[in-house]
């Protein structure tokens, strides 16, 4: 795990030396301070999309919190998914000697968590299994491991998790075909 500086990451207008307490809030905080945290954090590490390299620091302690077991917040899942969809244009971040494309690092980072994440489902509030399946349906354009989870989640007796696992199911798919479709319309190998 890298010991990030957080003076030295930058958020959208800035250093990130802001962003601890409020990743703190996120995980921690009661739930008005969590939903605080999450917008503070969406106009900063991610905004619109745009990835800044204090995303790669903020994806860290997120994993790093489900690594040890802990649960995560309903807006922690959801901070993960919008870090996972984000593009960073271009700007990078230094890890260790290495230059990492911001994106590239967040995404191969949570792609090497689907194991965990999985192992993880089950124990979920239906809130924090919705944006988890979000996340997860995201991933199918990198991945197909990730439909034998939501397909084992569609058949639940649960309706609102069953909902929730078919349409990140659904979004897999199209994610999967469109990534690994070829010039002539048919599925390539990757």
């Amino acid at each position: 795990m890298v010991d990030w500086a957080w003076k030295d990451l930058n958020v959208l207008n800035g250093n990130a030396s802001s962003v601890p307490p409020l990743l703190s809030a996120l995980l921690h905080g009661a739930f008005e301070e969590r939903e605080h945290a999450f917008r503070a954090l969406c106009t900063r590490v991610v905004n619109q999309g745009d990835l800044y390299s204090s995303a790669a620091a903020v994806t860290d302690v997120i994993l790093k919190e489900l690594n040890a077991g802990l649960k995560i917040s309903e807006n922690a899942w959801l901070l993960l998914h919008e870090i996972f969809r984000g593009s960073s244009y271009g700007r990078t971040v230094m890890i260790g000697s290495c230059e990492w494309s911001i994106d590239e690092y967040c995404r191969s980072r949570i792609l090497d968590s689907i194991e965990l994440i999985d192992g993880l489902i089950e124990d979920l509030s239906d809130e924090e299994f919705s944006y988890a399946m979000l996340l997860l349906g995201s991933m199918g354009e990198f991945t197909n491991s990730v439909m034998p989870i939501m397909e084992r989640e569609s058949c639940t007796p649960k309706e609102g998790r069953r909902v929730a696992a078919c349409n990140a199911l659904e979004v897999a798919r199209e994610l999967w075909c469109e990534s690994h479709e070829g010039s002539d319309g048919n599925l390539v190998d990757q």
